[in-house]
């Protein structure tokens, strides 16, 4: 594992690795996720100089501290505080990161990137590829939001996403959407709607995900067949 991170690192391999990260998350595989936490964390300390190893780490370890619901040390929740507050133009490996750390920081502290991240974009001021990373950012936030019991922040994000019109507002953005909606007003309806339409299309993955939500809240899978 250590020599294929090695490559991907060396090769910067965003994507691939967070491809990688996405599969092993999906699967709920911790053992693949500590596997490549271990290994890029042993990467970063032998190159304290390149901050995009540190950040591989980071996603890795967040990716782990995700099926757990558990928040990062303080020292990390800074170091990664610091990193977004001094973003004056967001970019792809931005939100990337964001992405895959939101869940392990303190949501409270990522309200001033949220406003700058939709005002770039409805802005046009983003690539393609950026501009595609938005919504599930977005959703993401929302998720550390919800997990988290920050209800006012849940709401205003919820009304941002009502107001902004995402270009990539496709089927597995209103799901997710649906389904985080579901659990923040306790609506089993829709709950219902987004597990069923998932399991009806055989959208594994996502029902994964959706599962383990539901027993983390006691949802029982029965009530919603």
């Amino acid at each position: 594992m250590i020599i294929l991170m090695r490559y991907l690192v060396k090769k910067n391999s965003l994507s691939v690795i967070k491809s990688k990260l996405e599969q092993a998350y999906y699967k709920q595989d911790k053992t693949t996720l500590q596997q490549i936490s271990d290994s890029t964390q042993a990467i970063s300390a032998n190159h304290l100089d390149n901050i995009s190893l540190r950040h591989c780490f980071l996603m890795a370890q967040s990716t782990l501290y995700h099926l757990d619901f558990k928040l990062a040390t303080m020292p990390v929740q800074t170091e990664l505080k610091d990193y977004f507050f001094c973003i004056d133009h967001w970019q792809y490996y931005d939100l990337c990161l964001l992405f895959f750390v939101a869940n392990m920081i303190n949501v409270e502290n990522m309200k001033p990137y949220i406003n700058d991240i939709i005002d770039q974009y409805l802005q046009q001021d983003m690539s393609d590829t950026t501009s595609h990373m938005v919504a599930p950012v977005i959703i993401a936030i929302l998720e550390a939001a919800i997990m988290q019991n920050k209800s006012a922040m849940t709401n205003k994000l919820l009304e941002k996403i009502d107001l902004v019109k995402f270009h990539d507002q496709d089927f597995e953005f209103q799901t997710y959407l649906l389904f985080w909606q579901g659990i923040s007003e306790k609506n089993m309806k829709k709950i219902h709607d987004a597990y069923h339409i998932t399991k009806c299309l055989h959208i594994t993955h996502t029902l994964n995900i959706f599962n383990h939500i539901l027993e983390y809240y006691h949802i029982k899978k029965h009530d919603l067949l």
